[in-house]
């Protein structure tokens, strides 16, 4: 069988060079070169997709990650403020509480006693200040805060000017009482009791001394309540200091 052979010049990379090939070949290496072409093309588009694809990813990764950390910065910014706010809160507490720690250790009242004519038993004794602020009620400590005081009260009792005149002896009783009250419960409550007494005559002498410690509450008012033995007071003296 003879086999036609046609002679084309084809380009090449070194010049022009003859070669023999068939009629269909060039349609077949065009349909070829086409297919790579598009092959190729394919790849490109691919790999430019990736790199969109990628790039994008790194965007979105770095909003999301600048976003997270001014959240965390502007909590940890929240939490120092508090935390120093909660700080200085404490410490001013601590500074109050000093302070009125200070003033409680500081605290100190005492009252002696005043004599009043034309009264015989059963009522309030009335006071005047020595140590501590003069206050408006004459009969009362008024207590200025909540807390633990020790109250005390000491009498010293003698014989009166004209209780010798009696030849027979006579046993002159006295007894008091303590008591508080309190515009919130508007009553007054026994807080304790001490009684004693003097022989008269002879002229003689005796010191009673009463004094606890009491829970207290702002606004109380510790009164003497003196039962028996008013004429037999010759001195005395009250007060309550802070516990």
């Amino acid at each position: 069988m003879e086999k036609n052979l046609i002679g084309r010049n084809l380009p090449t990379a070194c010049g022009d060079a003859v070669i023999d090939v068939r009629p269909d070949e060039p349609v077949l290496i065009l349909i070829k070169h086409c297919r790579d072409m598009k092959q190729q093309e394919a790849r490109l588009r691919l790999i430019t997709l990736l790199l969109l694809l990628g790039c994008a990813a790194l965007f979105c990764f770095t909003i999301i990650f600048e976003q997270r950390q001014q959240r965390n910065s502007e909590a940890g910014g929240q939490r120092s403020a508090a935390e120093q706010s909660a700080a200085y809160a404490r410490q001013d507490r601590l500074c109050t509480a000093d302070e009125d720690q200070n003033k409680s250790q500081k605290l100190r009242i005492d009252h002696s006693f005043v004599w009043e004519t034309n009264m015989t038993d059963k009522f309030y004794i009335k006071w005047a200040p020595i140590l501590g602020e003069e206050q408006e009620e004459k009969h009362a400590i008024v207590i200025p805060e909540t807390g633990y005081y020790y109250i005390y009260v000491r009498f010293l009792l003698r014989c009166q000017d004209g209780d010798d005149d009696d030849k027979e002896e006579k046993f002159n009783r006295f007894f008091i009482e303590l008591h508080k009250w309190n515009e919130g419960y508007n009553k007054d409550i026994k807080l304790t009791e001490a009684w004693d007494g003097v022989m008269c005559p002879p002229h003689g002498h005796r010191t009673v001394f009463v004094g606890q410690l009491f829970d207290l509450l702002e606004g109380d008012h510790v009164k003497v309540w003196i039962e028996d033995g008013y004429n037999l007071i010759s001195r005395s003296s009250f007060g309550a200091f802070r516990e």
